[in-house]
């Protein structure tokens, strides 16, 4: 995987314009996981192509920036401006993907709250270096829901993605849970603007005996007057409660949201496939469009 962020000019035009990652105090580190990235990077930044070389020797090649090269970091609290000053080449293996990995280190100016938010430490981030003069403002919701009625707008959303998708009807085994982290029988909604986004996983059993697993992304309002699919609920038969084999299949976990261009939201949506570990992946996503902004595999851990 190969994402866009506006370092290369030879960047694809079928990949992503953002990067995922984590705040640490006055920086960001965000993550590229891909050799062909990783390679013209490396070049781009030393002029030298022998990056495999150098990664044979050590699992970590770390190259300061010396070029100004500015960028906009993402948070829940806002868009802060940033400047790229490291970058580090894992080898591969080292980051739990069988690819090479770049992690982008972009400092926050000292006087950065002045032209926007720095996240505190330790939240998700998205970096954008496209577009290093937008402006965000902080995704604060117009409305909360208690747990209630967070389980009650989940549930409601799980039944209309039981209407509208394709099969059998089918009779929800349970109430879902409100728990990002469940596998089955669960959702979650956070708020945006005026509108909650829904993601679910739930089971249900057809009149033929069968069980499926129903999941998806929504974006609605609280009477689901002007409910919009931003991932369109998947049907997908269970056998002994796990996926069927041979089927390419992904269950959808809301993680969170950061702000977006011109006070729109991303949200942060955990895309975990049954079948092939390696497949998942986390995402921000625009919800207006549906289109994926950034994107990283779930398990990428550097040391």
């Amino acid at each position: 995987m190969v994402l866009v962020i506006g370092l290369l000019a030879c960047a694809s035009a079928d990949t992503h314009p953002g990067a995922l990652g984590w705040s640490l105090g006055g920086e960001a580190h965000v993550f590229v996981a891909g050799d062909r990235y990783a390679r013209d990077f490396y070049r781009d930044l030393t002029g030298s192509g022998a990056l495999n070389d150098s990664l044979a020797r050590r699992e970590l090649v770390a190259v300061e920036v010396r070029k100004t090269r500015q960028a906009t970091v993402l948070s829940a609290g806002g868009a802060a401006p940033a400047r790229l000053t490291l970058a580090r080449f894992h080898a591969r293996g080292t980051c739990g993907y069988p690819g090479l990995v770049t992690e982008l280190v972009l400092a926050f100016p000292p006087d950065g709250t002045r032209r926007g938010n720095a996240p505190p430490a330790h939240v998700t981030v998205v970096a954008l270096l496209e577009e290093s003069n937008l402006t965000a403002r902080r995704t604060a919701p117009q409305s909360t829901l208690s747990r209630a009625g967070t389980r009650d707008l989940v549930n409601r959303v799980a039944q209309r993605a039981e209407s509208v998708s394709r099969g059998a009807r089918a009779q929800l085994l349970r109430p879902l849970a409100v728990d990002p982290d469940q596998a089955a029988d669960a959702g979650e909604a956070i708020p945006f603007g005026s509108r909650y986004a829904v993601g679910f996983r739930a089971r249900y059993a057809t009149a033929q005996q069968d069980t499926v697993l129903i999941t998806g992304v929504a974006a609605t309002d609280l009477e689901l007057r002007e409910l919009q699919w931003i991932v369109k609920p998947q049907r997908l038969p269970l056998q002994g409660g796990m996926i069927r084999e041979g089927r390419a299949a992904t269950r959808y976990s809301l993680r969170g949201s950061v702000a977006g261009p011109k006070g729109g939201t991303f949200l942060l949506v955990n895309e975990i496939a049954d079948i092939s570990a390696r497949d998942s992946r986390a995402t921000a996503v625009d919800p207006d469009t549906r289109r994926v902004v950034a994107a990283q595999p779930l398990a990428l851990r550097c040391p």
